[in-house]
């Protein structure tokens, strides 16, 4: 998915140097808050997260702008099984703002269904997190269930919480 153009964004692999870079969005507690992974409090932890996701069978890329693929505006998580893949998406708080995650999250999917063997395209989210909700209907999927205590939100707790999944299919 190297250098993926997607409308005004762009898709790319994260460097090993650019813990700063990610440090912007996982040392933010409130972008953090419905993450799986806890609020970063270093740019060593951020840079231990590229190194893990680097051998990881989720592909984690940056997210910028078409014009400036130094600025990374968000993370996108991909990890494809078979005919489906599973997508993690989040946002600097200053970009969320603006409606990057829904703005960008349509022609993602989009591009993943180039794809001939997938057939799904589905996240899960925190029931208490609207926004990504919206984001996650707006972009065409559909809330296909409640899941209990399925994931654990370390930043929430250190219980399994509910989760709503969503889908998109072919």
């Amino acid at each position: 998915m190297s250098d993926q153009g997607l409308g005004r964004f762009l898709v790319r692999d994260i460097g090993p140097d650019e813990g700063a870079r990610i440090f912007a969005l996982t040392g933010d507690r409130i972008v953090m808050k419905y993450m799986g992974f806890r609020v970063h409090n270093t740019v060593d932890e951020a840079r231990d997260l590229i190194a893990q996701y680097k051998n990881s069978p989720s592909k984690w890329q940056a997210v910028c702008l078409d014009g400036d693929p130094t600025d990374i505006l968000g993370i996108v998580g991909l990890e494809v099984q078979g005919h489906q893949a599973a997508v993690t998406i989040m946002f600097r708080r200053d970009w969320k703002a603006r409606g990057a995650g829904r703005e960008f999250s349509t022609p993602f999917v989009k591009w993943i269904f180039t794809h001939p063997q997938i057939w799904r395209v589905w996240a899960y989210c925190h029931v208490d997190n609207i926004p990504t909700q919206r984001v996650l209907e707006r972009m065409g999927a559909e809330r296909e269930g409640r899941l209990r205590r399925f994931a654990i939100f370390p930043n929430l707790s250190g219980e399994p919480q509910d989760v709503y999944v969503y889908g998109i299919i072919r």
